[in-house]
């Protein structure tokens, strides 16, 4: 250790702290690192000027990692917390005007820090003897270093940096009310992390901070090859400091639960945070819990050959991480002591008082609000875990029907929003999953045949049907697609379920969403007519829950002759090519229902399929609906050939048109 060294010539009492600090500034390289460690195991050096040394180690990661230790273990841990906190709402920050101050100040510290000198108070007790002191003792020191060529070190390494100094310094805090610390610190993770979210290594340094903390109450699992470097202490950090403004106070006595709480309520901030942001992988979105508890409840149906969702998340890498991910999380809240019940509770039951916004400090337990959506996301990890993985620690029960359906209210808010399917795809996959959980078997029935409940069930209708139409995931379209088919088969008021299927042909504005009310009026009619020689077992396992009957309306001639108008369209009014391409899905759709009736003699009769169709023709359509059905055809595509935009998929489906007119054509003579 050379004396000749200007970090040691410069010590105090050579120099004042300030003036310290300001030589450190322009004389701190990575080869100064070492010498700065050993400097720093001066704890009252450390103490007075820890604080100010952590935005100027940041930009030297990793190198600088046992420096920020020593101060998070020496510094004074109230200035050193605030300083972090600080920074940590600097990674946080997303507007435009803020990013471009940090990216300058960024360039400042790898600069040499030009402006660190500018930005302290200049007016100290001292007055003008420090400064002229200051001066003089750095006149002979060397310019800045050049960092310029320096690599500024990621964000995410920053993150994991400052969470790693926070887990040494809030144990050290000792004061009545530790948790105004705490608080301060975790609202200040939150935005950071909401931006670092994508990277797994901000999420395993949020579960090393949230550890620090709840200790581990589980057994250790066994080790997991990880695909990501997170930074860990390499041995045992030499013992901390005590708190120097530690005044010998005991706890105040609400303090033990108000700190777990707010732990509690960062990790379901945490899992909101983290499930919102998952992207589509290889077309499976999120984790995909509704799609693979259908594979599980209905193996029958998964196509052989074809690796099922179940099995992806088994062996891509990617996807199994999100499933290591979330159980992690699963275990924190064990550790945390946060009950299954208690996000039950919250998200079925929530307080009205509670609000999300930390506006104050808060003062007791019952003041923090946990994540609606993060304890949605918690709630159905755990069944999740008893039905797919078989977890015999889950002893909850799925929530009732009733509450299962004011909680789509909460998240979708009104049905008719042009927004409805929007959401995120975690949000939409985990209420499709706790729906498919929660409305199964007979009881669905006996629930919706109360008459206080045709409102909710034909609201419950619209969210999953609009859902089914128009979220970007396919696989969550048919998911909800099966729901709606499920809830509204399962009324048993067929009048009910007429009008919605008439309400969804005459003003849906989703022509693949009409394409399903017309499944929905097959699958009713074959029901309701069933072949003496039927069983249950011959019918799809969606449709097992329609009650077979030779009586309803679904057995009459009026279900055709309601719905006939707005199945049997005309293209008569079609002006644009364009336009009719938007409905060559649902005019395919009707054309195969208006063939099956046709190739069942007895439906064909029982229905009187050909007084409807004489209705339709009635309505002005010239040649009967299948000769307007052909014009069309001429019309907007050329005879079924490749249009002139080379459309090939457009021609392959005017040749399906093509085929299926000639078919019912040939059938109707």
């Amino acid at each position: 250790m050379s004396n000749n060294n200007p970090l040691i010539k410069a010590l105090p009492p050579a120099v004042d702290y300030l003036s310290y600090l300001t030589i450190l500034e322009y004389n701190l390289t990575l080869e100064q690192l070492p010498l700065l460690h050993d400097i720093l195991q001066d704890t009252t050096l450390t103490a007075n000027i820890g604080w100010d040394l952590v935005h100027l180690l940041l930009p030297l990661l990793p190198q600088s990692q046992q420096c920020l230790h020593d101060v998070a273990r020496l510094g004074n841990p109230r200035e050193v917390v605030l300083k972090v906190t600080e920074l940590l709402e600097a990674i946080g920050t997303t507007d435009e005007e803020t990013k471009e101050e940090e990216a300058e100040d960024e360039l400042d510290e790898t600069d040499g820090y030009e402006r660190a000198e500018d930005s302290r108070p200049d007016k100290s007790p001292l007055g003008t003897a420090v400064t002229s002191e200051k001066n003089a003792s750095t006149a002979n020191l060397t310019q800045a270093p050049d960092l310029t060529s320096r690599e500024v070190p990621s964000k995410i390494s920053r993150f994991s940096a400052l969470l790693d100094m926070l887990a040494i310094l809030h144990p050290r805090i000792k004061t009545r009310y530790p948790s105004r610390f705490l608080s301060t610190s975790l609202q200040a993770i939150l935005p950071a992390y909401a931006t670092l979210v994508l990277d797994t290594q901000a999420t395993e340094a949020v579960f090393s901070f949230i550890n620090t903390f709840a200790g581990t109450k589980r057994p250790r699992l066994p080790p997991r090859k990880s695909s990501t470097q997170v930074p860990t202490k390499a041995a045992q950090l030499p013992p901390a400091a005590s708190d120097p403004q530690a005044t010998g106070e005991s706890l105040a006595p609400e303090e033990t639960a108000l700190n777990e709480r707010l732990l509690q309520s960062f990790l379901t901030f945490v899992a909101e945070g983290y499930m919102s942001y998952l992207p589509v992988n290889d077309n499976t979105p999120a984790l995909s819990w509704s799609t693979r508890l259908l594979e599980h409840l209905h193996p029958e149906k998964n196509i052989p050959g074809r690796r099922t969702i179940c099995t992806a998340f088994e062996e891509d890498e990617a996807l199994h991480r999100r499933d290591s991910t979330i159980g992690q999380m699963l275990a924190l809240t064990r550790d945390l002591n946060l009950a299954l019940e208690d996000l039950r509770c919250s998200l079925f039951e929530p307080d009205p008082v509670a609000n999300d916004d930390y506006t104050d400090l808060p003062a007791s337990a019952s003041e923090v609000p946990l994540s609606r959506p993060g304890c949605l996301y918690l709630l159905c990890a755990s069944y999740v875990s008893a039905v797919l993985f078989r977890a015999p620690s889950t002893q909850l029960q799925a929530p009732g029907k009733s509450t299962f359906f004011s909680l789509l209210s909460d998240f979708f808010g009104d049905p008719s929003s042009s927004t409805l399917g929007s959401e995120s795809l975690s949000l939409i996959d985990s209420l499709l999953f706790l729906g498919h959980y929660t409305l199964q078997g007979d009881d669905l029935r006996s629930f919706l045949e109360r008459p206080e409940n045709d409102s909710v069930f034909t609201k419950t209708l619209q969210y999953f049907s609009i859902i089914s139409a128009n979220t970007p995931s396919a696989a969550l379209r048919y998911a909800a697609h099966l729901l709606t088919s499920k809830i509204l088969h399962a009324h048993p008021n067929d009048q009910l379920r007429l009008s919605f299927i008439k309400d969804t042909l005459q003003h849906c504005p989703y022509e693949n969403l009409k394409g399903s009310a017309v499944g929905w009026l097959k699958d009713e009619i074959l029901a309701a007519n069933p072949p003496r020689n039927s069983s249950a077992a011959s019918r799809p396992s969606e449709d097992r829950n329609i009650e077979k009957t030779d009586s309803g309306i679904f057995a009459t001639p009026a279900c055709i002759a309601t719905l006939a108008p707005h199945l049997f369209i005309s293209p008569n009014s079609i002006a644009a090519k364009d336009e009719f391409k938007a409905h060559e899905g649902f005019f395919l759709t009707a054309l195969n229902f208006y063939y099956l009736l046709l190739c069942n003699e007895g439906l064909k009769e029982k229905l009187d399929l050909r007084g409807a169709m004489r209705q339709v023709e009635e309505l002005n359509v010239d040649g009967g609906w299948l000769g307007s059905m052909e014009k069309g055809l001429w019309r907007f595509g050329d005879g079924g050939v490749e249009g002139e935009d080379g459309d090939t998929a457009n021609g392959k489906q005017m040749n399906l048109l093509e085929g299926m007119i000639a078919l019912c054509k040939k059938k109707e003579r």
